[in-house]
């Protein structure tokens, strides 16, 4: 997956200049050397899924990942329901790259995870709650694939009161009609325009603008634009601005 950062852009991660090297050559200049390549988070979604027996009366679920499912490790994984208002449960990242969270779910609902490690975001993986009981989890693909929107899964914005445009791009054979775009806790700082129904021609374009403008203490949350044809489903954009 491709990574982005949710603070400035570019590497801040200063050179480190050996000392003893410069002792080895007789105190000879040493050219400046290049910078190692800064390893950005990964988030591996088959290897995360459901750990032990569901509680069934508090539906809380255990998600496991397995060592390995985050590299580099280190961090916190941040899980949101998408299909309910919780706010995103936080777990920390253990130094084999595996985690566990405890997140209220049940069966057909669908999590979004995210590596954080600083400014560092991995892109989001979402997973399907499969099997009644819950028993494991499915990797979903984007609903209508022909909808093209870009950025197509997180927005990140570098500090409060910019604003961002999500181009809506439609290579289907049908027109798209989108009920009015909506966000889902709306306690965080952002604002999205248009506040109507939409519809993108086929072959055309629409863009939808998201403001960090408002109040609100939160620094993320989920833009849904919910598809009602040529058939209903629903894409969801994470938001989020720097700690």
């Amino acid at each position: 997956m491709a990574m982005r950062q949710t603070g400035r852009h570019g590497d801040r991660r200063g050179a480190v200049v050996s000392t003893l090297l410069a002792v080895l050559l007789g105190g000879c200049v040493v050219s400046p050397q290049p910078s190692p390549p800064v390893r950005e988070p990964f988030l591996d979604g088959g290897r995360v899924g459901v750990s032990g027996d569901v509680m069934v009366l508090v539906e809380q679920i255990t998600l496991q990942g397995e060592a390995g499912a985050v590299t580099p490790a280190g961090g916190v994984i941040v899980v949101t329901n998408l299909d309910t208002l919780d706010a995103p449960v936080i777990a920390d990242v253990n130094p084999d790259g595996s985690f566990v969270a405890t997140v209220v779910a049940r069966t057909d609902q669908v999590l979004r995870m995210q590596v954080k490690q600083g400014e560092l975001r991995s892109e989001p993986a979402d997973l399907l709650l499969a099997g009644s009981p819950i028993s494991g989890t499915h990797r979903t693909l984007d609903h209508l694939p022909c909808l093209e929107i870009e950025p197509d899964a997180w927005v990140a914005f570098e500090d409060a009161g910019g604003s961002r445009d999500v181009v809506v791009r439609n290579t289907c054979a049908d027109d798209v009609s989108i009920e009015a775009p909506h966000l889902r806790r709306g306690v965080a700082p952002f604002s999205v325009s248009p506040e109507a129904p939409f519809v993108v021609p086929a072959g055309g374009s629409t863009v939808v603008t998201v403001r960090a403008d408002g109040g609100g203490d939160e620094r993320e949350d989920v833009l849904f634009l919910d598809v009602t044809a040529p058939e209903p489903g629903r894409r969801a954009l994470t938001l989020t601005l720097p700690d």
